[in-house]
């Protein structure tokens, strides 16, 4: 069950990211896909934290590494704005 609830929040992310970038090339609708593309991303992320797990090998994700790489990615893109 939970396989299935997964596979169908990845379909829902990558159908709201697809449209979030289509909307981006239009100026007046930018600014809905820029949240939208980031709604759809959100969701893949949330759903691979809290439903992922490795069926084959019964483990589940290693969270110090995620949340590494988060840390040193808000570190970079907080330097960089």
């Amino acid at each position: 069950m939970t396989l299935n609830i997964l596979e169908i929040s990845y379909l829902v992310a990558s159908l709201t990211f697809i449209l979030g970038l289509k909307m981006l090339s239009h100026p007046e609708s930018a600014r809905k896909g820029n949240l939208l593309a980031a709604a759809g991303m959100g969701i893949a992320v949330l759903a691979t934290l809290l439903l992922y797990q490795d069926f084959d090998a019964g483990k589940g994700l290693n969270y110090g590494l995620i949340f590494l790489g988060l840390g040193i990615g808000t570190f970079i893109g907080t330097v960089m704005a």
